[in-house]
């Protein structure tokens, strides 16, 4: 994956993993057009309350692979800290809702978990090392 591609990845796909993890688990919609008329608004709170934590869950990732930590940590590592940067985001996320007003204090810590487990999935993906294509010949 370039650099270029990390990094858009890198700030871009946590809230929208995050909008459809609520959505899968949303039990408040009965049928699937009301999940697709509530991802739009969902997705927009999203982005709205979890651009600030992707941005700075970000830095700290790319900070890691300009050391050269991925290299010498391999992927077991680079998930580790991915995980829990995505926890930290994912709390500042609940934070950033609950001091605006949209949510309460006890929302926070159901965001922390989100937020590990979206990280895990990013830092993975983010972590892995590509491959040569093998010649065919």
């Amino acid at each position: 994956m370039s650099k270029n591609r990390r990094i858009f990845f890198e700030i871009l796909a946590p809230p929208f993993l995050a909008t459809i993890w609520l959505l899968i688990n949303s039990s408040k919609s009965e049928t699937i057009s009301d999940a697709i008329l509530g991802f739009v608004p969902l997705l927009l709170f999203a982005y709205m309350f979890g651009i600030i934590p992707s941005f700075l869950y970000t830095v700290a990732m790319e900070l890691w692979f300009r050391l050269g930590l991925r290299v010498r940590c391999e992927l077991l590592c680079t998930v580790g800290l991915s995980a829990f940067l995505g926890a930290m985001a994912g709390f500042l996320s609940g934070g950033i809702g609950a001091l605006l007003g949209f949510l309460i204090r006890t929302d926070c810590i159901p965001f922390l978990w989100i937020g590990a487990v979206v990280g895990l999935l990013i830092g993975f993906l983010v972590g892995r090392r590509q491959t040569a294509a093998p010649d065919l010949i």
